[in-house]
């Protein structure tokens, strides 16, 4: 968990000359942060829902339509492709493996194919049982099924990418602001006092993510927001770190 907070000894920037102002974020950047080592006006990021993690199921159930279609592949080591992600995906969001559990899991897989590989050598028949047991199951989708699947969740794959435009927190320097449009402000916590925290609840999601997790605003020890689901959340704690670092000071003019 990284937790950031406001620095006491933060440095005051000198108010930008002309021509040379603070850049002007893009509500587009809730779905990827660019140029994170500059200045920018304000962090705009959001909760993102579960589909989100659906983006590897999406892509086999496409290219398994594809692939049963224009190839030679035998419908049953398609269907077996196809199952596997969907049961893959459906195990994300069903479970919780944090960096404890997450490598329990790893090493008791790692074990058990250990296992299977002995007795295997041993030839006491559990491999071959299995093997031969798993090879008789029809596990086959005609190719029409394949592509209306991913027809489905294209379908709520995009309703749920289009939600974080309009549902959103902007983090400015002064305050965090809750957004949802097109009503405009809901919530606003002051920055002064308030901490800021990525927490990584489940490993699984956070590579599926890319670098993802839970961005946690906690004011005066109580948890005041919690921001799930957040894709490039280690890529934006870099521009959340480097701006509440920093006091600005703004020219008004004469």
């Amino acid at each position: 968990m990284t937790e950031t907070k406001p620095d006491p000894r933060s440095h005051r920037s000198e108010a930008p000359r002309s021509g040379q102002g603070l850049r002007k974020e893009s509500i587009w950047e809730v779905y990827y942060p660019r140029n994170v080592g500059g200045e920018a006006d304000a962090i705009p990021l959001a909760s993102f829902p579960m589909i989100i993690y659906f983006w590897p199921s999406l892509l086999a159930m496409l290219l398994c339509g594809l692939a049963q279609g224009l190839t030679g592949i035998g419908p049953n080591a398609i269907g077996w492709v196809g199952v596997g992600f969907l049961s893959f995906n459906l195990m994300v969001i069903v479970t919780d493996l944090d960096q404890k559990k997450f490598l329990i899991t790893l090493l008791t897989l790692l074990a058990i194919g250990l296992l299977l590989w002995i007795t295997n050598l041993k030839d006491m028949g559990i491999v071959s049982g299995m093997s031969g047991w798993l090879g008789g199951l029809e596990v086959t989708l005609s190719t029409d099924a394949y592509f209306v699947l991913f027809t489905v969740l294209l379908f709520f794959f995009v309703l749920g990418m289009v939600q974080p435009r309009f549902n959103y927190w902007r983090l400015e320097p002064n305050e965090f602001v809750h957004y949802i449009q097109p009503w405009g402000r809901d919530q606003s916590i002051p920055r002064s006092g308030s901490t800021v925290a990525r927490e990584v609840p489940d490993m699984l999601e956070l590579l599926l993510t890319f670098g993802g997790g839970t961005l946690v605003i906690r004011r005066e020890g109580q948890v005041v927001a919690r921001i799930r689901h957040v894709p490039f959340l280690s890529r934006r704690m870099i521009a959340i770190e480097r701006m509440l670092g920093v006091t600005r000071v703004k020219d008004v003019g004469s």
